[in-house]
């Protein structure tokens, strides 16, 4: 406020930046050049005595998918079953696949998958082998005895059958499994695989796989 009374008007109207630097001029800025331009576009902060970029990324999306979870849409369970059908015809070592593909638009924390391979006696010994792979691990694996698939890499080393046993669970969050629940974003695969491993004495043998969990809220892009 000036003399008098007389009071003085500050213009605190937003306008726009000045001309800077267009994002393609922005690849591979340093910090030091942030710095010697006086770039307000990066977030800077201190890091072991150091000037860094601050990623937001790290700092503000990635952390979200810790709270993704409690955001429930709907549940996995029987409803999302999946089968696959040996038909009499097969031969030995025919292998059959049936896939489940996580919509659009839906993202998925799975924290147990059932598979079931088809029932067998004694005397008939073990039928069918059942596995099933993960589009999302499509890393290439070089440990002994793997090899690159279409389908993503098997969750099991080996086909799962015995005589006794035709029912196989995984609790992704146990310990000795993932120990957390199976992230799946839109588009990744779950791929069922059962071979035929011994004369089939059956018209169709089937096996299947349902996942159950929770479709949550997408925070993490």
């Amino acid at each position: 406020m000036e003399k008098n009374g007389r009071q003085k008007l500050v213009d605190k109207a937003i306008m726009p930046q000045d001309v800077g630097p267009m994002p393609q001029q922005l690849a591979g800025m340093t910090v030091a050049r942030a710095l010697q331009n006086r770039l307000g576009i990066y977030l800077l902060g201190g890091y072991k005595g150091q000037t860094v970029f601050v990623d937001l990324d790290k700092l503000v999306n990635e952390p979200l998918a810790l709270v993704e979870g409690l955001y429930s849409l709907d549940k996995l369970d029987a409803r999302d079953i999946i089968t696959a059908s040996i038909p009499a015809t097969a031969v030995i070592g025919d292998a059959v696949i049936a896939q489940l593909t996580v919509p659009a638009g839906e993202l998925w924390l799975v924290n147990r998958v059932a598979v079931v391979s088809p029932a067998q006696t004694a005397a008939e010994g073990q039928i069918v082998t059942v596995n099933f792979r993960l589009s999302a691990w499509q890393i290439p694996d070089t440990r002994v005895g793997t090899t690159v698939h279409d389908n993503g890499r098997s969750y099991w080393p080996a086909a799962q059958g015995t005589v006794a046993v035709n029912t196989y669970t995984v609790d992704f969050p146990a310990q000795g499994e993932l120990g957390a629940e199976l992230r799946l974003k839109a588009g990744d695969i779950v791929t069922l695989v059962a071979t035929l491993t011994a004369a089939n004495a059956s018209a169709i043998l089937e096996a299947t796989l349902t996942p159950f969990g929770r479709k949550i809220r997408r925070l993490v892009a």
